[in-house]
């Protein structure tokens, strides 16, 4: 069953890309070290488990967890959490689940993974109509809510996942500018041995 429903999400992503949009579904080309230094620049605190997490759990359900990831910044203010957000870091809550209005309190998670899965599963709900990977049990309290299959790209969740019509298009912007980060500066240590007879002699 796992590798059908791969194989079908391949299907997907291969017939969203030649329509000219972004599949949700695929694999990651950014890593965890580029998105945790991506964010670290606007939020120093960041925590880079919670960039792991979405790279594992978009590998687990075929989903594009950088991607995600930056759609998680969008809804997060850069996981500061703040700005009037509805939810709090100790909610493990990425993507703004469960505030359907304003002051309305959104859904609580009890780990960073848990919180990421539960994020990933509703954007499974979105992109497919398939079961979940090796019948996992769901964590997304909201994902029986989600017409399966609505939407299958970044660009479709405008107007569906959030009101705003550029919602997908300013995923994919932030998704950009990860991707074009230069890579992290690397310091090479090598060790050399020097000859007795052409070290310093002691100075008197």
């Amino acid at each position: 069953m796992k590798a059908f429903g791969l194989t079908i999400l391949l299907f997907l992503c291969l017939a969203s890309a030649m329509r000219g949009a972004t599949p949700i579904v695929g694999k990651h080309t950014v890593d965890a070290c580029t998105l945790t230094r991506f964010v670290q620049r606007h939020n120093p605190d960041f925590c880079h488990e919670i960039a792991e997490a979405f790279i594992e759990q978009g590998e687990r359900y075929g989903i594009r967890g950088d991607i995600a990831f930056c759609q998680a910044i969008i809804e997060t203010g850069w996981f500061r959490f703040d700005n009037g957000t509805a939810v709090t870091p100790d909610m493990h809550n990425y993507c703004g689940l469960g505030v359907t209005r304003l002051g309305k309190t959104g859904c609580s998670f009890s780990s960073i993974t848990e919180g990421v899965r539960a994020m990933l599963q509703h954007l499974y709900a979105y992109c497919c109509d398939l079961p979940l990977p090796d019948d996992e049990e769901i964590v997304d309290p909201r994902f029986d809510l989600v017409t399966r299959g609505c939407a299958p790209t970044w660009e479709k969740l405008s107007g569906r996942w959030a009101a705003n019509r550029a919602y997908g298009t300013n995923i994919l912007s932030l998704f950009r500018q990860a991707a074009a980060l230069p890579p992290a500066s690397i310091v090479e240590v090598i060790e050399v041995e020097i000859p007795d007879e052409l070290l310093l002699t002691e100075v008197k």
